[in-house]
Parts: structure tokens; C-alpha cells; sequence
């Protein structure tokens, strides 16, 4: 899968243009299943989330130079077309987001990647220890990566295959233990290697902070639209950094769960107004 285009965040820590302009089209476009958009449709929907027209701009044509987008023009109009690793990484992101909202099924089963990939022979290791991350997996080092997520076995495959390392990847299946008396225990140790589950309890509860109680009461269409792209956004970041193990793995108290239903509840409770709210922004300017 193509990598992920730059993003950041203001001084302030909102969202940059850039940032929710992939947020955007990832959800009200290619969610939807298209990959054209009018230019001023986009131009609208950052400014109800109160980004400047100039800042859209300017973050339309940065995707456009890095490739990730296209303009085409319409009489008078500019519309957008998502060039194919824009789609296939908007795509990603929305299957990725699909499963962060169920059970990670779990029969004591690890996914296992054993990847030993000669110094000379990386193109961009960055990019694929930061998507095998994005993927669920964690690392034991010594080239070693484990998920019990199985969901993202077949994108990991196909970005080492673009990447050309598929050579140097040996997949397995294994068990922390063969008794069940210590299984329990090598799981418990085994997560604690991979994955810094501080920093994920952490992002999970910042969340429930900011949107607990959001949704509640009755809004307008552009309130809805503002606070459905920037719940999306947050959980995105959110799911970026959760490993998405099973609840046999995490603590009773996990606030994952919590946020995860609050995620859910909110993005239904204000879909319909949202949707009404792009779809105006969207209306073909040719009428």
C-alpha cells in the first residue's frame, strides 16, 4: 500500500488543512465509493470546520504536486479525482477503521512475521515498521512481529510486496504456551513486549474526554457535519496506535471498550445530518 501523504498538527494541536482534508475524503468520499469530488466542495466542508479557504487551498495543491490528487477541469469548475494510491490508502483506512470497532476474535492464535531484511535491501523501512504498527502488529525485535489481529495479514503482505521484501518474510502461527496453567501468564508477557499499553490507554481515555456526551442534543446539519468529520479524525488517530487485542488480553477496565461504543454511538447519532450537510456542499455547481 502506498504510503501515507505528511501530515501535522497547528500550534494550537488542532488538525492541520492538510490533515482534515484527508480526513474529508476519506469519509465523505471514498467511503462513499467515489473518487471525484467538486474542489469547492472541500473548500466548503474545511470551512465549516473552521480552516480558511487560502489554507484549503494551498493544502489541495501540496496533494496535488506529491501526486495523491489531480485536478480536472469542468467548464469553469475544478473538480478533484484521487489518483489510485490515494484511494488505495483512503481504503485502508476505512477497513482499518471497520474492524477497530469489533472483537478482534482470538483462539490462542498469534500472527507471527519473522522479517530479516539485509541493510541494503531496505527502500524505506520507516514507511513498513509504521505500517505493520498501523496493522495491529507489535514488535518482539530481532526482526520479530507479532498481531492477533489477522485483519491486516494481507495488507502487510501486499506493501512487502511492493516494497520487494516479500523474499525476507517467513509467516507463522503460534502459541504463547502449550499448558494452560502458564498460558495466561506468557500472554500477559508477550503483550507487554510488544506494545506500550500505557500509550494506548492513554489516547483511548483523551478521547472519551473530548467526545463523551457529544451528539446528545439536537443540531444543526453543519454542527453535525463539523463534529462527525473531527470524531472520525480523533479516532483515527485513536485506532492508529491500538494494537486491537482481543479483550482475553486487556484488563477488565480497559477504556477501549468504553470509547469504542462511544465512537459508534456518536458517529450514528449524527450520520443523517451530515450526510445532508455534504450533500449540499457537494451539489454539482453546473446544476
Amino acid at each position: 500500500m502506498a504510503d501515507a501523504p505528511r501530515t501535522r498538527r497547528r500550534g494550537d494541536g488542532s488538525p492541520s488543512a492538510r490533515t482534515l482534508l484527508l480526513t474529508v475524503l476519506g469519509e465523505y468520499v471514498r467511503y462513499a465509493g467515489a473518487e471525484r469530488v467538486w474542489s469547492r466542495a472541500v473548500v466548503g466542508a474545511l470551512g465549516d470546520c473552521g480552516v480558511g479557504d487560502a489554507a484549503t487551498r494551498r493544502a489541495v495543491t501540496r496533494l496535488v504536486q506529491e501526486g495523491w490528487l489531480r485536478t480536472e477541469s469542468v467548464g469553469r469548475w475544478t473538480r478533484l479525482a484521487l489518483e489510485p494510491r490515494l484511494v488505495a490508502l483512503l481504503t485502508a483506512w476505512t477497513h482499518r477503521l471497520e474492524r477497530a470497532v469489533e472483537e478482534t476474535p482470538w483462539h490462542g492464535e498469534w500472527q507471527q512475521l519473522l522479517l530479516r531484511v539485509p541493510a541494503d535491501a531496505w527502500r524505506d523501512r520507516p514507511l513498513v515498521e509504521g505500517q505493520l504498527a498501523f496493522e495491529g502488529f507489535g514488535s518482539l525485535g530481532q526482526g520479530v512481529w507479532i498481531a492477533a489481529d489477522a485483519g491486516g495479514v494481507a495488507a502487510v503482505r501486499e506493501l512487502l510486496r511492493e516494497q520487494g521484501l516479500d523474499r525476507y518474510a517467513v509467516w507463522l502461527r503460534s502459541r504463547a504456551a502449550d499448558s494452560a496453567t502458564d498460558s495466561a501468564a506468557a500472554q500477559g508477557e508477550l503483550v507487554s513486549r510488544a506494545w506500550d499499553l500505557g500509550a494506548v490507554r492513554a489516547a483511548h481515555e483523551e478521547f472519551l474526554t473530548r467526545f463523551r456526551g457529544a451528539g446528545s442534543s439536537p443540531m444543526s446539519p453543519e454542527e453535525a457535519f463539523v463534529l462527525r468529520t473531527r470524531l472520525v479524525h480523533a479516532w483515527r488517530a485513536t485506532f492508529e496506535r491500538d494494537p486491537r487485542l482481543p479483550g482475553a488480553l486487556l484488563p477488565p477496565d480497559w477504556p477501549g471498550f468504553t470509547a469504542t461504543r462511544l465512537f459508534v454511538d456518536t458517529w450514528r447519532a449524527v450520520r443523517e445530518p451530515a450526510d445532508r450537510r455534504w450533500a449540499h456542499l457537494a451539489e454539482d455547481p453546473r446544476g
